[in-house]
């Protein structure tokens, strides 16, 4: 069974694992990762716009932020916040919401 989570956290929480747009995986050490944010999102559709909940993760040397959707994974995108939450408390990851 292949490995299709959007973020993977390895097992002794120094690092993660994060699926991008184009299907690749992105690992992170959390000295790379600056800052986690969580908020809204705008996605356009044919003819409305529709808000919707992300995990923007900053890190070191990447030129943009990552941006996880939940569209993206509808099903375990809670269980990804929880992670990521606790994460960034185990390594002192700023963690900001944006409203």
């Amino acid at each position: 069974m292949k490995n299709d989570r959007l973020i993977t956290c390895n097992r002794d929480w120094t690092g993660i694992t994060v699926l991008d747009k184009k299907g690749h995986h992105v690992y992170l050490d959390y000295l790379q990762i600056e800052e986690i944010r969580f908020g809204y999102y705008t996605i356009s559709r044919l003819f409305s716009k529709k808000a919707t909940e992300k995990i923007e993760i900053h890190a070191k040397g990447l030129k943009s932020p990552i941006i996880l959707t939940k569209p993206m994974d509808w099903e375990h995108f809670d269980q990804y916040k929880r992670e990521i939450i606790k994460f960034a408390n185990d390594n002192k990851i700023a963690i900001l919401d944006n409203d």
